[in-house]
């Protein structure tokens, strides 16, 4: 632990980037969000966040000894480099820890993968750690997840473990932004769910009425119209979440007869569908054969959408 328990925790999003300073029992002390403008580069990016965090510490006239920085990527944790970020052009291998040092002085320095993160806080803040087995699959554009193996969070041998969205779950399927076919995010990412919704909108407009009186322009569709409109009774946006149901069911199959977890929590954007979503999922599961590794996996839905800076913040003050 930190001298004083007191840690920051930033998430990096593609658009903004959240701070949160974390004080004893977890307690959020402050918590901040800024634009991210990764194309200024990681040094501006540095500077600026620098500059966040110490006017932060003015006001509540405290110090963190932990600092934890989650970003989308695989990282080394040793070192506390990213080593591939697709959507941070310029900053994979950029010393973090030797950059944030000069601006902010010596504290405890971790970087880890945003799901990462984000499984993280979950786990400890939602989940209460009940159970040592833990899976979170974090539902955005894209699908990330991470996974808890006996108390810790498990990176596998070159730390890129928890690359759910990447599970096939449909031979030669449709085409995922990583450039494979069939895979989970496909379907149950932001951009899958929206490519479903439109074909299924071309084939039955009739369906979904409401949803076209909420966006008329299919373009314009978000999976936030297809929970809006599936809240208001649209038959068409309530099967695209039950045609995205079959395909995350299919995932988190495979993941509970491999891991056999305490729990799974769904966590990001899509979460927002609920019901809709989560009781076709249920339903999906409840269906399989093998019951025992199912009767103990708690399934649950969360929208909160600070686990990534609250998980990296509570990874800094961890060992």
């Amino acid at each position: 632990m930190g001298k004083n328990n007191i840690s920051i925790g930033v998430d990096v999003g593609g658009t903004y980037t959240k701070i949160a300073i974390l004080g004893k029992n977890q307690k959020i002390l402050a918590k901040k969000q800024v634009p991210t403008q990764s194309s200024l580069g990681p040094r501006d990016f540095v500077s600026r966040i620098s500059s966040a965090v110490i006017e932060m510490e003015k006001l509540l006239k405290a110090h963190a000894d932990g600092f934890g920085l989650a970003l989308a990527g695989a990282v080394d944790p040793a070192s506390g480099k990213i080593l591939f970020a697709p959507n941070l052009k310029g900053w994979p291998n950029f010393d973090f820890k030797k950059a944030f040092s000069k601006k902010m002085g010596a504290r405890k320095f971790v970087v880890e993968n945003d799901a990462n993160a984000a499984v993280w806080g979950c786990y400890v803040l939602d989940f209460k750690k009940k159970g040592e087995n833990f899976l979170g699959l974090t539902l955005g554009t894209g699908v990330g997840g991470g996974i808890v193996c006996y108390g810790k969070l498990y990176r596998g041998s070159a730390g890129s473990a928890g690359e759910i969205g990447h599970m096939r779950v449909a031979v030669g399927g449709e085409l995922c932004h990583c450039g494979s076919r069939g895979c989970l995010e496909a379907y149950a990412g932001g951009y899958g769910i929206i490519k479903t919704a439109r074909r299924m909108l071309s084939e039955s407009p009739d369906k979904g009425r409401i949803l076209s009186s909420l966006c008329a322009d299919p373009n314009a569709l978000e999976p936030r119209h297809l929970s809006e409109a599936a809240q208001m009774g649209d038959v068409l946006s309530q099967e695209v979440w039950a045609v995205t149901a079959r395909y995350l069911a299919a995932g988190i199959a495979s993941l509970v007869m491999i891991f056999n977890p305490d729990g799974i929590s769904l966590l990001g954007g899509v979460s927002a569908a609920g019901r809709h979503l989560m009781d076709p999922l249920k339903k999906e599961l409840s269906q399989e054969p093998f019951k025992l590794p199912f009767l103990r996996a708690k399934i649950r839905m969360t929208e909160n959408s600070d686990f990534g800076c609250i998980g990296a913040a509570l990874l800094a003050l961890e060992g």
